[in-house]
């Protein structure tokens, strides 16, 4: 039997400034570098995965990428968006490799396609393997190319949602998505923490769910929880919770209850 994976991603607006286009915040991922070390070193069998942020989510509002091939200059956001991507992840694996974490890029690009903005074929064995020999698999929010539309945005969310299920569907157990944010979860109208979003409370918590601030062409928090809930009806739950908080990841990581919000079915 395999050992549990588990899914971690963190937001774009969480390691950048989504107000000001390509800017890094280094505070915030020294804290999540600092977490994920933690992490493991506990023996864990972890998929990071990590938003956009103010990089990628600028020249694809400009393209509109996200539509498809819709005119010329098309071609000219795909090269320009996975440029971007690509930077900031290079960014975030050197934070890691700083903290002496083994970790490795793996490029959605290269290891899904599209068809009609939804996958029509995944590459996993890569992945797997880097799990086998303990290293660190680290994927993010990417361009990648559609059968049918030409291109599509595949959001952090929806790649490791499709990486959860395909790993699932050839026996492996993943045991749950961890999002990290900025805020201590879900809040409702009154600002405080919802503990639990499922299929039966979502209605009357949808309104409150705004976006994000900043450029953002995935769909902020409503985004967020609705793909974290077809996730977890399909058997892989979810927590959201703050990322800056020291602590609180590598304690949700082992298991330790924390403040946050679940996503169950």
């Amino acid at each position: 039997m395999h050992k549990p994976i588990i899914l971690i991603k963190i937001g774009g607006s969480l390691i950048t400034d989504k107000n000001k286009p390509f800017t890094v915040n280094e505070e915030a991922l020294d804290i999540i570098a600092s977490e994920v070390k933690k992490a493991v070193n506990m023996g864990k069998l972890l998929i990071i995965g990590h938003g956009a942020g103010s990089f990628a989510h600028v020249p694809a509002k400009k393209y509109q990428t996200h539509k498809g091939i819709i005119n010329k200059q098309s071609y000219r956001g795909i090269a320009e968006v996975s440029d971007v991507a690509a930077r900031l992840n290079r960014i975030v694996i050197k934070k890691f490799l700083k903290e002496k974490i083994n970790a490795v890029s793996v490029s959605p690009l290269s290891s899904m396609v599209a068809s009609e903005h939804k996958l029509s074929d995944i590459f996993t064995k890569s992945i797997e393997l880097l799990l086998t020999q303990g290293l660190l698999p680290v994927v993010y929010g990417d361009q990648i190319l559609d059968e049918k539309m030409g291109c599509t945005i595949f959001s952090t969310e929806k790649v490791l949602a499709y990486l959860g299920l395909a790993l699932k569907a050839k026996d492996y157990r993943v045991e749950q998505i961890i999002q990290c944010g900025q805020t201590s979860g879900v809040y409702d109208a009154d600002g405080k923490t919802i503990k639990e979003i499922n299929g039966k409370n979502i209605g009357q918590y949808r309104q409150n769910l705004g976006g994000s601030g900043g450029t953002d062409v995935t769909g902020g928090m409503l985004h967020k929880v609705e793909e974290t809930l077809l996730l977890a009806k399909q058997g892989i739950p979810g927590l959201i919770i703050d990322g800056i908080v020291h602590g609180t990841l590598s304690d949700a990581i082992g298991g330790k209850s924390v403040k946050g919000t679940k996503i169950t079915a």
